[in-house]
C-alpha cells in the first residue's frame, strides 16, 4: 500500500502537532462553532449530543484553521467504487482545472451502482498549486489530499490506484472499523480524523435518526469532505452530484464533456464559494 501512504508521510510532524491542538481545545472541532462533546467510540448514544448535518451540502463547522498558514486544505475521504465520491469527482474536477493541469493526477474509473448500471468517475492523486489572489484574499496555497479507505467492490482494504479491485478482505460487518483505522494510520492530520469520524459515526444526518456510516447496508465510513483554511473549517456529507443522473454516461464522455454539464457547473459554483470562504479570515466588525 505504498502508493496510497507515501503522501503523507511527510506529515508526521504535522500529526505530533495536532495531538497538541486537540489536546488544547479539548473539543473536536476546536474552538467555534462547534463546542460540545462527542463521544470517540461509539455511535449516538443517550449520552451524545450530535449536531445535524446537511446532506449534500457545504457546511462550516467551525471557525478554527487547521491548515498551514497562508493554505487552504482540501481532505477528501472515499473509497475507489463509491459513486457519491465518483459523481462529485467531476465538481472538483472543473474547479481545479481552471488552475492546475490536472492530466497527472487523475485516472478515469466507474463505481458500481443500482441495477447493474455504474458511475463515471475520477480518481485523484496528491496535489499542491499557488492560487491567484482573489477580491478578497490573497495568494494563498491549495494542497489536495484524497484517501482511499476501501475497493472497488467495498471488500477488501484500498490497495494503490494500480489495484483498485485488490487489498486485504474486510468481512462486511467491521468496515466501519476497518475504515477508522485507515483514517488514524493515513498520516491525515489528527483533527482532520476526528471530524470524519464523528460526522460519520456520531452525527446524524438532516432527516433522519442515524449517523451516515449507518444509515445504508453494509454499514462503512462513507465519502465526505473537509476544507480548512484561514476563514474556518466546512465538511461535505452525501454527494452535490446526484449520482443516478450520470449513470447513461461513459467515464471517457464525462471527461470530454464535464465543463458543459449544467449539474457540474452548478456544484463547482458551490465549491468555488465554499474554497473561497475557507480561504479569507473573518473579518472583524
Amino acid at each position: 500500500m505504498a502508493e496510497k501512504n507515501h503522501s503523507f508521510r511527510r506529515w508526521l510532524p504535522v500529526i505530533v502537532a495536532g495531538f497538541i491542538v486537540a489536546a488544547g481545545l479539548g473539543v473536536p472541532y476546536g474552538l467555534g462553532i462547534v463546542t460540545f462533546t462527542h463521544s470517540q467510540n461509539t455511535k449516538n448514544t443517550a449520552n451524545v449530543k450530535a449536531v445535524t448535518i446537511p446532506f449534500g451540502k457545504f457546511y462550516q463547522i467551525s471557525n478554527e484553521d487547521y491548515a498551514p498558514t497562508s493554505e487552504v486544505n482540501v481532505y477528501l475521504s472515499s473509497w475507489y467504487g463509491c459513486p457519491i465520491g465518483a459523481a462529485d469527482s467531476w465538481m472538483l474536477l472543473d474547479y481545479f482545472s481552471q488552475y492546475i493541469n490536472m492530466s497527472s493526477y487523475i485516472q478515469l474509473n466507474k463505481a458500481p451502482f443500482a441495477n447493474d448500471t455504474s458511475v463515471p468517475g475520477m480518481l485523484f492523486r496528491t496535489f499542491s498549486y499557488a492560487h491567484p489572489a482573489t477580491n478578497d484574499s490573497s495568494k494563498f496555497t491549495v494542497n489536495f489530499y484524497p484517501y482511499y479507505l476501501y475497493n472497488l467492490y467495498l471488500n477488501a482494504t484500498a490497495d494503490g490506484l494500480n489495484n483498485i479491485e485488490g487489498g486485504t478482505p474486510i468481512n462486511s460487518s467491521q468496515l466501519v472499523t476497518t475504515g477508522l483505522s485507515e483514517l488514524n494510520f493515513s498520516g491525515i492530520p489528527y483533527p482532520i480524523v476526528r471530524i470524519i469520524q464523528n460526522i460519520t459515526t456520531v452525527d446524524h444526518l438532516n432527516g433522519t435518526n442515524s449517523s451516515s456510516a449507518f444509515l445504508y447496508s453494509p454499514h462503512k465510513i462513507n465519502t465526505v469532505m473537509v476544507v480548512t483554511g484561514p476563514g474556518g473549517t466546512w465538511i461535505l456529507n452525501m454527494y452535490v452530484i446526484d449520482p443516478g443522473s450520470l449513470t447513461s454516461h461513459t467515464p471517457q464522455y464525462m471527461l470530454d464533456n464535464f465543463a458543459n454539464i449544467s449539474s457540474v457547473k452548478s456544484a463547482e459554483a458551490t465549491f468555488a464559494s465554499t474554497m473561497s470562504d475557507a480561504s479569507s479570515p473573518p473579518t472583524c466588525v
